[in-house]
């Protein structure tokens, strides 16, 4: 059921996608497109939404409760999948082009625009075969409300998988990136959890830090 006001014309339809979770050291990537009809944009922008990063908690929540009744689509990227990427000379970015084409495609929408990753953010349209029409911005998640609407699942979905993996093996991680003093307390303990993205500099320098402490006790 869609939210209220809602149209169920044919006309134009137009695809926000963002990311969540491209700088943490634990966890998922979680790339999301969020659909509406052209028409149906105001609708969007009535609701007040903004950017994921400008938003308390409780907010992303409570916008989530509204927009996950409109289309959409989650993708969620494994630490798993981040490092076998890496292992493999690539980057998260080309995981993050797979992520948007699977997208694109699942929508086949009339209009695309994209929160860019690239600092190229022409370099990006051409990867993804991107129309004139289309746009690839950086803060396009400021600028415009579907890609708004998608940072906003794409975060609390990310946050709801960092509490399913603490309850899972009972931990408290804090929030995954390597600015946050818990998250490194937690890696300091030095178990070797599958959501740890080992191919990450955090990671690595940590474990150098361990094994030169062990050299120095022997």
């Amino acid at each position: 059921m869609f939210y209220k006001g809602y149209s169920h014309s044919s006309k134009k339809v137009i695809c926000g996608i963002d990311e969540a979770g491209r700088g943490p050291v634990l966890g998922p990537l979680v790339v999301v497109g969020f659909c509406v009809e052209a028409v149906n944009v105001e609708v969007i922008k009535k609701l007040g939404v903004k950017d994921s990063k400008l938003l308390s908690k409780r907010q992303r929540e409570e916008f989530y409760k509204d927009l996950i009744e409109f289309p959409h689509k989650i993708i969620i990227i494994s630490p798993e999948e981040i490092d076998n990427r890496f292992d493999n000379n690539k980057n998260l970015n080309s995981l993050e082009v797979d992520a948007m084409e699977s997208i694109i495609k699942h929508f086949k929408p009339e209009k695309t625009i994209i929160d860019s990753p690239y600092k190229d953010c022409d370099k990006l349209k051409v990867e993804l075969n991107l129309g004139e029409n289309d746009i690839v911005e950086h803060k396009a998640d400021e600028n415009y409300a579907v890609v708004s609407a998608a940072s906003i699942i794409a975060k609390v979905t990310r946050d709801n998988e960092i509490k399913k993996l603490e309850k899972e093996y009972n931990v408290s991680m804090g929030s995954g990136y390597p600015s946050d003093p818990y998250t490194i307390a937690f890696l300091k303990k030095g178990k070797e959890y599958p959501f740890i993205r080992k191919s990450w500099e955090t990671y690595k320098n940590i474990l150098k830090e361990k094994q030169q402490k062990k050299l120095f006790d022997f």
